[in-house]
């Protein structure tokens, strides 16, 4: 009983939290206001989630596995898991652009740094098919780096001051190549598999996914 009161409460926190992110934004929204709207004590809030870019980053991470349902069926029988991964991250990003709401809020939350336990679980994965051996740190920092480098250049270019010419396409190509070049492959190789994951998206329809469905 104790553990199914847990995880309601657990669940109406995510619920009022998707509703105050797109509502009031990332920035404006504080704990105190979605405890208030999910009914609980703002200390409790914090004994089930870390703050906000926890809530946060649980709300992305339902979005990922939503997406990553959605994408599968069209690549079930590809067996290079690189190329997989590009498509993914292409196919997920693709919806998201698609919802300003949703767009400005992955953006304000990748400001901080992330520690991504299954972008790293992933990386290994892909690396052990190509038969690259890489130590745990190098993973860790080509994954950390990597994901703040995407958010801090998305809110450079999204800046009012400046007449940014980066495209959304130059911006997670660049950040792909830094990744894995880093982690050891040839920069053509990777701009190839990129040219290849793009060929594939084409062939895939929108969904209209959304991170802040509430």
């Amino acid at each position: 009983m104790e553990y199914k009161k847990s995880e309601q409460i657990r669940n109406n926190l995510l619920k009022a939290a998707k509703h105050q992110f797109y509502e009031n934004g990332f920035e404006k929204t504080t704990v105190r206001s979605i405890a208030k709207e999910a009914g609980v004590n703002h200390a409790l809030a914090y004994y089930h989630f870390d703050g906000k870019y926890d809530l946060a980053h649980k709300i992305i991470d339902e979005y990922h596995v939503k997406s990553e349902v959605c994408f599968t069926p069209y690549m079930q029988d590809e067996e290079n898991l690189l190329l997989k991964l590009l498509t993914l991250y292409r196919f997920s990003l693709r919806e998201i652009y698609n919802s300003k709401k949703d767009f400005d809020f992955y953006i304000a939350v990748y400001q901080k740094v992330y520690y991504d336990a299954d972008l790293i679980i992933h990386l290994k994965e892909i690396l052990n098919q190509y038969g690259i051996d890489i130590e745990d740190k190098k993973l860790e920092i080509a994954t950390i780096t990597s994901s703040v480098s995407w958010g801090h250049l998305y809110s450079d270019k999204n800046m009012s001051n400046q007449r940014s010419t980066l495209t959304n396409r130059d911006i997670i190509d660049a950040i792909d190549i830094m990744r894995w070049t880093y982690l050891g492959f040839e920069k053509q190789y990777i701009e190839d598999m990129i040219e290849k994951s793009y060929e594939i998206l084409e062939n895939i329809p929108m969904h209209h996914l959304r991170i802040l469905e509430y």
